[in-house]
């Protein structure tokens, strides 16, 4: 009975893991430099006050 479980348990966890992939190949991260990001900063400031 524990083995069947067992075998149950890693059978979802490895459904669940692969299932968490990335496949479209290009990064979400963007490179910002200092002066980008403090410009995005303050826009969404300013968009929060109004």
């Amino acid at each position: 009975m524990k083995t069947i479980l067992l075998l149950i348990t890693l059978i979802f966890s490895g459904l669940a893991v692969s299932s968490c992939t990335n496949d479209e190949g290009d990064s979400e991260f963007e490179h910002l430099n200092p002066e980008e990001e403090q410009q995005m900063a303050l826009k969404t400031k300013q968009e929060n006050v109004n």
